[in-house]
């Protein structure tokens, strides 16, 4: 009986580039060790936009649930050659990413400005354009 090679947790090497605005961290380039580079937003469950509907799940279920990106920072990334660009939700691990090819085009994205209330420029990208990875969730002892 041969032994088989144990299993690598994570088989890509990657390095990662941390994006901040002043003190904050928005998220990171990761540059893969064949040299493909992506950039993933670190994002909470909360985050994901629901275009007036009162929860996630109401959203989803009505395809209205979309992830946002600052049209800044995709006109930074395509500048930099990045191709993908993603969310990591901080509470479940899961990974939604996306081509950055669909976040520019209008058919796909809707552009909202929430600069009057603090926020920025942003396009607005439906879940049903995102890949997901499922992440592991870990639950806490209450």
């Amino acid at each position: 009986m041969s032994k088989s090679a144990p299993l690598k947790a994570n088989p890509f090497k990657y390095k990662i580039q941390h994006v901040k605005k002043g003190r904050r961290l928005y998220g990171g380039i990761v540059t893969f060790d064949d040299g493909r580079k992506c950039y993933i937003a670190y994002r909470k469950q909360e985050e994901i936009f629901r275009h007036g509907c009162s929860s996630i799940s109401e959203a989803i279920r009505d395809g209205k649930a979309a992830w946002a990106f600052d049209i800044d920072t995709i006109l930074e990334m395509r500048a930099k050659g990045i191709k993908a660009m993603g969310v990591i939700v901080r509470e479940t691990g899961d990974i939604w990413m996306t081509k950055i090819e669909w976040l520019t085009d209008s058919t796909k994205a809707k552009v909202l400005n929430y600069s009057a209330r603090g926020g920025a420029l942003q396009r607005y990208l439906p879940l049903r354009f995102f890949w997901r990875k499922r992440g592991k969730l870990i639950l806490k002892p209450a």
